[in-house]
């Protein structure tokens, strides 16, 4: 059955068609299927909770092969804690809020996947999202849309910034907190179901500012 992952990721996606288009706003999910599957919402939180777990063995790991300075064993404690924290209270989440969640989460594992990756001095990670396309746990693939892209790669540079100390932990929970002002803005955009021009262009902006802010706060 070829499917849609619907934005509120609370439902089973039954949809006939599969969705190939990725122009800005024109799409009204968030996440959309590449490949005839019957893929069930809980997957993307899954595949989460799986690959969040991949990351606690690399951490023991490198624990135990002492490749952590002390300070980097804080720093990737706090934020894998922060992860599942975030993670948890994501599941109650519903409509393009767990949606978008779902993308950040995924970006800030796979950030600390690449620093693992330098850890070990080896690819001990596979990232979940390369491009535009997110790989749950059994294989599947969909892809983001325009606006999920744009908020993959900011949350990644925030989660990228934070850990290589170029800004704060205060100021990254202040920027992450504007990330989910957004989505929450952007779900009532969402609420007929599509993005227009108009609204597509005020949430680009506001990334933009915090982009803008974000390199204006780094050291």
């Amino acid at each position: 059955m070829r499917i849609s992952v619907a934005a509120s990721l609370g439902i089973t996606a039954v949809a006939l068609s599969l969705c190939m288009g990725t122009c800005a706003f024109a799409q009204d999910t968030v996440v959309t299927t590449r490949t005839i599957t019957t893929t069930q919402p809980n997957l993307l939180f899954g595949t989460i909770t799986t690959r969040r777990e991949e990351l606690n063995k690399l951490y023991a790991d490198a624990l135990a092969k002492k490749l952590l300075a002390e300070s980097d064993q804080r720093l990737l404690r706090a934020e894998l804690d922060r992860i599942a924290a975030e993670e948890a209270a994501a599941k109650s989440l519903e409509g393009i809020a767990a949606s978008s969640k779902v993308v950040v989460l995924a970006r800030d594992i796979d950030t600390l996947g690449e620093r693992f990756n330098i850890v070990m001095k080896q690819p001990v990670f596979v990232p979940i999202v390369e491009g535009s396309h997110f790989t749950i746990v059994e294989g599947n693939v969909v892809e983001l849309d325009d606006v999920a892209k744009r908020r993959w790669d900011l949350e990644g540079k925030i989660s990228k910034m934070y850990l290589e100390n170029r800004i704060s932990a205060s100021q990254a929970n202040r920027l992450r907190s504007r990330m989910d002002l957004i989505a929450t803005q952007e779900a009532g955009m969402r609420s007929d179901g599509n993005l227009d021009l108009k609204e597509g262009r005020i949430l680009y902006s506001e990334f933009d500012k915090i982009g803008s802010d974000l390199d204006h706060e780094s050291k």
